[in-house]
């Protein structure tokens, strides 16, 4: 892993904050995220070379329910979203919410988000997710073995060895869940996923102790390890905690540079909570096949 850069963005609009999940465009200047209270955002990140120095012509909508309909309580809490089909300008979106459990896809356009086209099914266990606890990471995989399939795993929904819960869709839009499993490593919850250009998967992780303060963890799991019934491990890239310039880290996105360097890129979640919380951009170069072990 290599830094490329991280920006702290603030806004004097009220409904900015909460940021949860973060798709990019393939060459990673256009940007769509979605909050926790039902908001989205698109803009385009400006570099100075590979370094991300801005977020500019921002605009900012609400998630729309069916029909139009604004979403009120259990249905605003939006935590993940995934590039489905086409383009951050003309394409489809998966976003998928806790609470009231669903992951919806939503047609996107350069005026932002369109009204629900569907619904994926969802798996029965689904019921029995933690309220503040479920769908946390979605992800539409887009190339490598696993194309056309959807993932998807809770921020904490155990199983009896305690291993995180997931679930994939092989045959994409329509298809049956199957429940999926990932290692539980250090109780960290997941907190979303992405798939790279050669269809293997980066889990994002996180965990929060008073005494600790916060952490964060990055695994690359390969495709040719990913089937239904599977429990996952995978290889740890980077581990942070707060000796680093890190907070509430909740989005992760998958992009190229202009010379084809695949670009992973975070965003923090500060739960409008900016007394003690920031909203943290933070970008790095993924570098090559066997990649090692590192810390900030």
């Amino acid at each position: 892993m290599e830094f490329r850069g991280g920006l702290v963005l603030t806004s004097p609009a009220a409904e900015f904050g909460g940021w949860s999940g973060i798709v990019l465009s393939d060459e990673g200047r256009r940007v769509l995220m979605i909050s926790d209270r039902a908001s989205w955002l698109t803009g385009e990140i400006q570099y100075d070379g590979n370094r991300p120095v801005r977020l500019a012509n921002g605009v900012m909508g609400e998630i729309p329910g069916t029909g139009g309909a604004a979403l009120r309580g259990r249905d605003r809490d939006a935590e993940a979203v995934t590039l489905l089909d086409g383009t951050l300008t003309r394409g489809s979106v998966l976003i998928a919410f806790e609470r009231n459990h669903r992951i919806g896809r939503y047609p996107l356009g350069e005026r932002g988000l369109g009204t629900p086209a569907g619904f994926l099914k969802m798996p029965a266990d689904a019921r029995r997710m933690s309220s503040n606890k479920g769908l946390e990471a979605v992800c539409a995989v887009r190339s490598g073995p696993l194309r056309g399939a959807i993932l998807a795993f809770a921020e904490e929904f155990h199983d009896d060895a305690r291993n995180h819960t997931g679930w994939i869709w092989l045959g994409g839009i329509g298809a049956e869940p199957q429940r999926i499993g990932l290692t539980n490593i250090g109780d960290f919850s997941v907190t979303d996923l992405a798939a790279l250009p050669d269809g293997n998967l980066v889990v994002l992780e996180r965990k929060f102790r008073w005494l600790e303060g916060i952490k964060m963890r990055l695994r690359l799991v390969r495709a040719s390890t990913v089937r239904a019934g599977a429990v996952l491990d995978g290889e740890i890239l980077l581990e942070a905690d707060m000796a680093s310039e890190i907070d509430n880290m909740e989005g992760l996105a998958v992009s190229r540079d202009g010379r084809g360097q695949t670009v992973l890129t975070l965003v923090s979640d500060n739960n409008f909570n900016a007394m003690l919380q920031r909203t943290i951009l933070l970008q790095f170069a993924l570098l090559g096949e066997s990649a090692a072990r590192a810390r900030l």
